[in-house]
C-alpha cells in the first residue's frame, strides 16, 4: 500500500478523483531498486505499471544480434514506466533497467482494468494521459532519429512510398457514404455500428490538390482524419538541412507516408496538448474524411465505453509508431536493417499468427538471391494482410527502401553478366562492349555520382586511359563468385563511351582455371589479357614464355590503338579500398605508350568510393590533363629512368585520388 497523498502529487494523477486515487493506493507498493537492476523485461507480461519517484532508468531494446540498444533514459520524477500494460497484447516493449538507485511506485494492471469498468469517464481521462506520455516519447525518439540522420550521409529516414493500390478500391457510392467509409477503415472497423452512425452525422469529406497542406505542425488539432483515396506525406521540422530526397518544404523532413484507404491521420486531435505533431501534405490529388474533435469527445462522454475503446485504439496507433521509429533508429545508428526488422517482428510476435508469412522475412533478407521474395511477400501483406500485418509490412518496406535500390543494382548486374556471357556467337566483341556500356549507363544513372574534368578528354580516340582500381562491395558478388568491377565499367561507359561513341578495350588479368565464369565474360568482350600464375592454355594464344606473352600483349594493344580504339589499364595490377589507393604502379601501361608509334596519349582518371554500396555513397571520377610519356621519359626508354618517373608520378596520382575523395565529401 502507498500513501494516497503521494499518488495525488504525481503529475499524472492531477485532478483524478480521490476515490480512484484511494483504490490505486490500496493495491500499490513503493519499491526501491538497486543500480543496474532490471525493473521489467522486454516481452514479459505487462502486469504492473510504475511511476518513477527518484533516480534514473534506461530503456533498452533487445535485438538478438546486437547488444541491447539504449533507446531512452528517464529521470523526471513521476515518469510513467510500463505503458504496455494498457495495450494489447500487454507485453513490455522494452527492458527497463535502473541507472542508479531508484524509488518507484508499482501499481497492478488489474486495478486499472477495474477502474475502467467502474469509472469509465475517469478511465477515458487516464488513457488520454497515457497517450500523451507515449506520444511525447515518440517525439523524443523521432528527434534522436533526426539527429542520427544528420550524422549520416546516406540513409534516409523514410522515403515516399511507391504509388500503390489502396487497400480498398472505393466506389463513388462508398465515398459518398460516411458510415461505409468508417466501417471500411482499419481504425474504426472494430467499433459498434451505433457509434459509427453517430459519428457519421458530423463528418465531412474534403478534397486536396497535389501539394496542398492538410494540416501544419504545431497548429491546433481540431480534426481526426481518415484517408479516403490518394496519399499524404507526414513531415516534421528539422534543425538541419535535409538532402533533396528527404526534403519537402524548407526545413521539413519526410517521416511517414499514408496511402491506404481508411488509415488514420491526425490523431493529435485526441491527445493533449491538442496540436499537430507533424505536417501533412497531399502528394497527389487526395480525399480525406474529417471527424471533428468535438464530435468524438461528445460521443465519448455520452458513451464512456466508446471513449475507453477510442483511447485504446489511439494508443495502439501511437504505440505502433513508437515501435517503428525505435526500429528505424536501430537501422540508422547501427546500419543493421535486417537486425532492426527482426527486432520489429520479434516485438510483434504476440500479435502475429504463427503461420504469418512475415516470419519468413528475416530469412529472405539473409541472402541476395531471396531478397525479391521478401519484397513480394511484404507488398502482398501490405495490400491483403490483416491489420497488424499491413502495418508491419509497411514499416518493413520503408526500412528496406535502400535495400530495394541495392537489389535493383544487383539484378542489373546479373542481367548485364548474362547479356554479355550469353551473347549470340554471331555478335562481335565491339557490339557486345557497346551493349555492355549502354546497360551500365542505365545502372549508374540511378546512383549518385560526380564526373569532373571531361574537358581534358582528347578530341579523337586511340589513347591509353589509366585509372586507380578499387574493390567491389562484397554484396555485389554474383552467384558464380564473379564481380563486375564497377569503377572500370563506370569509366568505360560514363566517360569514354559517352565521349567517343565506342566502348574501350580493357586490359585485365587472365582468369585462373577455376574462374571460368569470369573468363567467359571477358572473352565475349574481347579484352586484352595479361598473365599472372597458372591459366588455361589457349590455341589462340600459343605464346608460353613471359617474354612471348609480353610481346603478344604489346602487339595486340598497339594494333588496337593504331586502329583508333581506346584502351583502359589499371597500373596498380590489383584492386584496393579507396582510402588505400593508389598502390605502386606497374610499368605495363607506360611501356605500351613507349612501344606505339605514333605515340598515344596517356589520360589519367582518378576514381573514388566504388568500393562502397552505391546506394550509400557518392562516387567520383576526375579526368586529369593527358600527357605524352616522351615529355618526361626520353627515347630510347631506359628502365631506370622509366621507373623513376613511374614512382614520382604515382605520388602525384595519390593527390589525384585525394581530390576525388574530397569532391564526394563536399557534395554529400
Amino acid at each position: 500500500m502507498v500513501n494516497s497523498n503521494l499518488l495525488s502529487q504525481l503529475p499524472f494523477f492531477k485532478d483524478i478523483p480521490l476515490v480512484v486515487i484511494h483504490r490505486l493506493a490500496e493495491v500499490g507498493k513503493k519499491i526501491t531498486i538497486e543500480p543496474n537492476t532490471s525493473i521489467v523485461h522486454q516481452h514479459d507480461e505487462a502486469r504492473f505499471v510504475f511511476f518513477l519517484l527518484s533516480g534514473a532508468v534506461q530503456l533498452h531494446l533487445q535485438t538478438g544480434e546486437l547488444d541491447d540498444v539504449l533507446v531512452g533514459v528517464m529521470k523526471t520524477p513521476g515518469a510513467l514506466i510500463g505503458w504496455s500494460a494498457f495495450r494489447f497484447p500487454y507485453r513490455y516493449t522494452t527492458t527497463v533497467t535502473t541507472e542508479e538507485e531508484s524509488l518507484l511506485v508499482q501499481l497492478p494492471r488489474q486495478a486499472f482494468d477495474e477502474i475502467f469498468r467502474t469509472y469509465p469517464l475517469v478511465g477515458y481521462e487516464i488513457l488520454k494521459r497515457i497517450n500523451t506520455t507515449v506520444a511525447n516519447r515518440l517525439e523524443q525518439v523521432r528527434d534522436h532519429l533526426l539527429t542520427a540522420s544528420q550524422a549520416s550521409t546516406h540513409t534516409p529516414i523514410a522515403h515516399p512510398q511507391e504509388k500503390s493500390t489502396d487497400l480498398l478500391t472505393l466506389s463513388d457510392e462508398i465515398i459518398q457514404d460516411p458510415i461505409t467509409l468508417l466501417q471500411h477503415s482499419s481504425f474504426f472497423h472494430p467499433f459498434k455500428l451505433a457509434y459509427l452512425q453517430d459519428l457519421a452525422q458530423a463528418v465531412t469529406i474534403e478534397g486536396f490538390a497535389k501539394g496542398a497542406t492538410v494540416f501544419q505542425e504545431k497548429d491546433t488539432a481540431d480534426n481526426l482524419y481518415l484517408l479516403v483515396k490518394g496519399e499524404v506525406m507526414l513531415s516534421v521540422q528539422s534543425m538541419f538541412e535535409a538532402s533533396e530526397d528527404r526534403r519537402t518544404k524548407e526545413g521539413e523532413v519526410r517521416i511517414y507516408a499514408i496511402n491506404k484507404a481508411g488509415h488514420l491521420i491526425g490523431w493529435s486531435a485526441l491527445v493533449p496538448p491538442y496540436h499537430y505533431r507533424a505536417t501533412a501534405t497531399a502528394t497527389q490529388e487526395t480525399q480525406i474524411l474529417a471527424i471533428p474533435k468535438e464530435a468524438l469527445e461528445k460521443e465519448a462522454l455520452e458513451h464512456p465505453s466508446f471513449g475507453i475503446f477510442l483511447m485504446q485504439r489511439i494508443l495502439w496507433v501511437i504505440g505502433n509508431r513508437l515501435r517503428a521509429t525505435r526500429v528505424r533508429l536501430i537501422a540508422q545508428r547501427y546500419d543493421k536493417i535486417t537486425v532492426a526488422i527482426r527486432s520489429l517482428l520479434d516485438q510483434s510476435a504476440e500479435q502475429l499468427s504463427v503461420t504469418s508469412p512475415l516470419h519468413k522475412i528475416p530469412h529472405y533478407l539473409a541472402n541476395r538471391l531471396t531478397l525479391h521474395d521478401a519484397f513480394i511477400t511484404l507488398k502482398t501483406l501490405e495490400a491483403h494482410g490483416d491489420e497488424t500485418e499491413q502495418h508491419l509490412a509497411k514499416v518493413c518496406l520503408e526500412l528496406l527502401t535502400e535495400v530495394k535500390q541495392e537489389l535493383r543494382i544487383y539484378q542489373q548486374l546479373q542481367k548485364i553478366y548474362e547479356t554479355v556471357a550469353n551473347a549470340p556467337k554471331t555478335m562481335i566483341p565491339p557490339q557486345i562492349r557497346s551493349n555492355c556500356c549502354s546497360a551500365f549507363i542505365k545502372l549508374f544513372e540511378g546512383t549518385n555520382y560526380i564526373i569532373r574534368g571531361e574537358e581534358n578528354l582528347p578530341d579523337q580516340p586511340g589513347h591509353i586511359f589509366i585509372m586507380n582500381h578499387l574493390f567491389n562491395h562484397p554484396e555485389n558478388t554474383l552467384p558464380n563468385d564473379f564481380q563486375l568491377t564497377l569503377d572500370s565499367h563506370f569509366v568505360s561507359s560514363m566517360i569514354i563511351y559517352k565521349k567517343y561513341g565506342t566502348a574501350p578495350v580493357r586490359v585485365i588479368r587472365k582468369s585462373r582455371p577455376d574462374e571460368y565464369g569470369h573468363q567467359r565474360y571477358y572473352d565475349q568482350l574481347g579484352y586484352i589479357y595479361v598473365y599472372s600464375g597458372h591459366v588455361d592454355e589457349s590455341v589462340y594464344e600459343p605464346q608460353h614464355t613471359a617474354a612471348e606473352r609480353r610481346k603478344y600483349f604489346l602487339d595486340q594493344a598497339r594494333d588496337l590503338l593504331l586502329n583508333g580504339e581506346n584502351i583502359v589499364i589499371c597500373p596498380e595490377g590489383k584492386n584496393v579500398a579507396t582510402e588505400d589507393s593508389p598502390q605502386p604502379f606497374k610499368a605495363g601501361a607506360f611501356r605500351l605508350a613507349a612501344y606505339v608509334h605514333p605515340e598515344p596519349m596517356i589520360v589519367p582518371i582518378a576514381v573514388a568510393n566504388f568500393d562502397k554500396k552505391l546506394t550509400r555513397t557518392t562516387t567520383a571520377a576526375i579526368v586529369y590533363p593527358p600527357f605524352y610519356l616522351s615529355d618526361y621519359v626520353p627515347k630510347p626508354v631506359e628502365d631506370q629512368v622509366l621507373f623513376d618517373f613511374i614512382n614520382s608520378y604515382q605520388k602525384r596520382y595519390q593527390e589525384y585520388v585525394k581530390e576525388a575523395i574530397s569532391l564526394t565529401k563536399n557534395i554529400t
